[in-house]
């Protein structure tokens, strides 16, 4: 009888439900560790869910912005093999401050391989006819698009489990090792035995590689999403324009994401606030829109911001998946860490 390679997967984000669907499609027999109800948002939860390059300049990275690119041709293959993924809008406007500067950014996106086109005002107003004033030349990215992060991680958890996978809740208190070689983790004080184990856990992967004596090069950064009471209709599209980034909601409202302010916690309210007049002006809405929630969610950031993808440290069996975007780079990332883990 051939022996099933038994995995362990630790985080039920969008980044371990990726990892754990791959290997049950490789074969493997998966356990996956999710820390379930009542524990701290993931990094999944607090993602805005843009999938794409645009909103993001490619000279300030260029092997990042490559490794985007790329992760973006995986969502074809993902929707060949789950079907219809949770999109909420498909396409991207962009633009900045000037005509020139965003001339300037769509003559770089070109020359980085992104696929897109240059809109004229009258362009932008047919794709979005809310704006009060419209740029004369954006930026339009018709490959980008939203979903929902959590409804990802419940779509590939959801596969996983179909073919097999097993989904358990709890807190992992540390990875167990023998002789050199990972033998399963501790997960609340009962022994889960495994041939390997990944981390995927975004920043929590950080205590559990240094319980096995591993010290990963992980730091969070706060980010900002918010979610505001306005007719989803507004907008049509992705924006991303005069300091903002834009997008309906699933069912009902707004969402943007924002950078987390220099205050800190108390700078909170008042960012929400100026983000609301912002899009009030945005959008001529004849009232600010009304904050539904503020939610800061922890990115997991690598030291040199490249991905953490197969083996780490000396221990024979034990991996990690952790990077930022974690909802662009999953499907890439959960297809790498299974070859990966199946070749060690």
């Amino acid at each position: 009888m051939t022996h099933k390679c038994k995995v362990l997967v630790i985080g039920g984000g969008v980044m371990g439900a990726s990892v754990a669907w791959h290997l049950t499609q490789a074969g493997a027999a998966v356990t996956l560790i999710d820390q379930g109800l009542g524990s701290t948002p993931s990094a999944t939860a607090a993602s805005f869910g843009w999938v794409g390059a645009s909103a993001s300049t490619p000279s300030d990275d260029p092997d990042a912005f490559a490794l985007r690119l790329r992760a973006l041709e995986e969502f074809k293959r993902l929707e060949q093999s789950l079907g219809a993924l949770p999109v909420t809008v498909r396409g991207a406007l962009s633009w900045g401050a000037t005509r020139d500067e965003t001339a300037a950014l769509i003559a770089e996106h070109l020359t980085a391989g992104s696929r897109l086109e240059s809109l004229s005002a009258r362009q932008v107003r047919q794709k979005e006819p809310s704006l009060a004033l419209v740029p004369d030349l954006a930026m339009w990215a018709p490959d980008d698009f939203a979903l929902e992060p959590l409804d990802l991680a419940r779509c590939f958890m959801q596969a996983a489990q179909a073919r097999g996978a097993i989904v358990l809740s709890g807190t992992v208190q540390r990875v167990l090792a023998t002789g050199g070689r990972v033998t399963g983790v501790e997960l609340q004080g009962q022994v889960i035995l495994a041939d390997k184990v990944v981390l995927a856990n975004a920043y929590g992967a950080l205590a559990l590689a240094a319980s096995a004596g591993v010290m990963l090069p992980v730091e969070q950064q706060p980010a900002v999403l918010l979610r505001l009471d306005a007719d989803s209709n507004l907008i049509r599209h992705l924006l991303c324009a005069q300091d903002l980034e834009l997008r309906p909601g699933k069912e009902r409202g707004l969402m943007s994401a924002l950078d987390y302010p220099l205050e800190g916690e108390e700078g909170l309210q008042s960012l929400a606030e100026e983000t609301c007049q912002s899009i009030a002006q945005l959008l001529q809405l004849p009232s600010v829109p009304r904050v539904l929630s503020i939610e800061v969610g922890q990115r997991p950031m690598t030291s040199n911001k490249q991905p953490l993808c197969g083996p780490i440290g000396p221990l024979d069996g034990l991996f990690a998946a952790v990077a930022h975007p974690g909802v662009i780079l999953a499907p890439l990332l959960g297809r790498l860490c299974t070859q990966a883990v199946l070749a060690a």
